[in-house]
């Protein structure tokens, strides 16, 4: 027997496809969080968020009765980048509240009731606005569900599997996340000012916004003297104080308060 139509090379394709990408994530995931928190174990949590998402994905996959084709795999390959985002976010701010307590108690010993502690208030701080925005994300694809005919059993996979992915993601995100926080943020937590990264970005930054914020172009001047004018029903410049262009004094008080300078 010949095969005239074999889509099995296909379909080992693009799951091969799938895996380098995901591992690709994992790397670059990993690469980032150590970098910028210089805690190993805290990029572990993000890690094994990915692949239990998809995983999971896959279970309600198979209980649908949805094959693995290449819309499909597409729809994971697509969840794939917003997927480990709100792990990144709950392991950041874990990091910021363990180190405003150190700042505080500079001679002290942080405890593990302290620590849990810290670990619950960072999670529910930003535990919400996280899962909510990846349920908005998750219903972005609600839409494709109304398409019929072709285009319906199209583009009907990609929008399953990826929405099946992102719910994944979002109940992993307010379930095993905090729990894995509680038990790989121990031991150190590297400040922020004493990372060789940050302090390089930091000193990059702050001069160029320092700039901006003393000297605005000439442009941005020019528009908001425009939009002033517009405002105004009846401009003249001896009755109009807002359309005028500000005096030199007025500068430079604004520059003072810039630069946190005390004037007269």
């Amino acid at each position: 027997m010949v095969p005239v139509y074999n889509r099995s090379l296909l379909i080992d394709r693009a799951i091969e496809n799938l895996e380098g990408k995901l591992a690709e994530e994992l790397l670059v995931v990993a690469l980032v969080t150590w970098l910028f928190l210089m805690h190993l174990r805290s990029a572990l949590v993000a890690l094994v968020t990915l692949p239990l998402g998809v995983l999971c994905a896959f279970i309600i996959m198979q209980s649908r009765g949805i094959n693995a084709n290449i819309m499909s795999l597409g729809g994971i390959a697509i969840a794939i980048g917003a997927m480990v985002d709100a792990a990144i976010v709950m392991v950041e701010n874990a990091h910021r509240r363990l180190e405003q307590w150190q700042d505080a108690h500079p001679h002290a010993e942080i405890n593990q009731v302290e620590r849990l502690r810290l670990i619950k208030d960072a999670t529910v701080e930003v535990g919400p606005a996280l899962f909510w925005s990846l349920l908005i994300i998750t219903l972005s694809f609600t839409p494709v569900f109304a398409l019929e005919a072709q285009e319906g059993r199209l583009f009907g996979p990609l929008a399953f599997t990826k929405t099946y992915a992102m719910a994944a993601a979002a109940a992993l995100s307010i379930t095993l996340v905090p729990v894995l926080m509680s038990f790989a943020m121990g031991g150190h937590i590297a400040r922020e000012n004493r990372n060789p990264l940050n302090r390089a970005l930091i000193a990059a930054y702050l001069p160029l916004l320092n700039k901006v914020l003393r000297w605005p172009s000439r442009a941005v001047r020019i528009r908001w003297r425009a939009s002033a004018r517009s405002s105004c029903r009846r401009w003249t410049k001896a009755t109009c104080s807002i359309c005028r262009p500000p005096c030199r004094a007025y500068r430079r008080r604004q520059r003072a308060l810039c630069s946190n300078v005390p004037t007269n």
